[in-house]
């Protein structure tokens, strides 16, 4: 079971993480079009800002997902430096799990506006939002699987120390 967690976890983080480099290499395609077509050719490109914000929405909540698995997200971490043991076992699994209920209700949320934005399309590239929102559930999927994978190593680490 925990081989089959991690399999999933690597597949999806290396998912993750290409896609997140992919968004950045549109976000600086389109930032440097913009920039060259409104100050070299006195004519702004239509679209290519509202592309650029849409590859940075999808980036963060996929960045945020990989920041779970790797404990890079912004942590106060002066209580569990100090803990030993089974109370940083624990510790772990309280902060986890309320990253897991954070990730549910992401997934729920995200899925209601998936919902109500379908049929609405956006400004200038005229593509639906809900393809825009879509990336709220996506990332709160890989969080909780990166939560899960961290919880199994906690447990792991655990065992070792005795």
């Amino acid at each position: 079971m925990m081989d089959r967690i991690m399999k999933i976890d690597d597949c999806m983080n290396k998912i993750y993480q290409s896609a997140a480099v992919v968004l950045l290499a549109g976000i600086i395609v389109a930032s440097t079009l913009q920039v060259v077509t409104r100050y070299v050719l006195n004519a702004s490109m239509t679209g290519t800002e509202e592309f650029a914000r849409y590859c940075f929405v999808w980036m963060n909540m996929l960045g945020a997902s990989i920041c779970v698995r790797y404990g890079s997200h912004a942590v106060v971490s002066i209580l569990n430096n100090r803990l030993k043991g089974k109370k940083k076992y624990i510790h772990e699994i309280v902060i986890h799990g309320l990253m897991i209920l954070l990730a549910l209700i992401l997934i729920i949320e995200g899925m209601r506006m998936i919902g109500y934005t379908m049929t609405q399309p956006s400004p200038t590239l005229r593509i639906p939002m809900g393809y825009i929102y879509a990336s709220v559930p996506v990332g709160g999927i890989g969080m909780i699987v990166n939560a899960v994978r961290n919880i199994c190593e906690a447990k792991m680490n655990m065992d070792r120390e005795g």
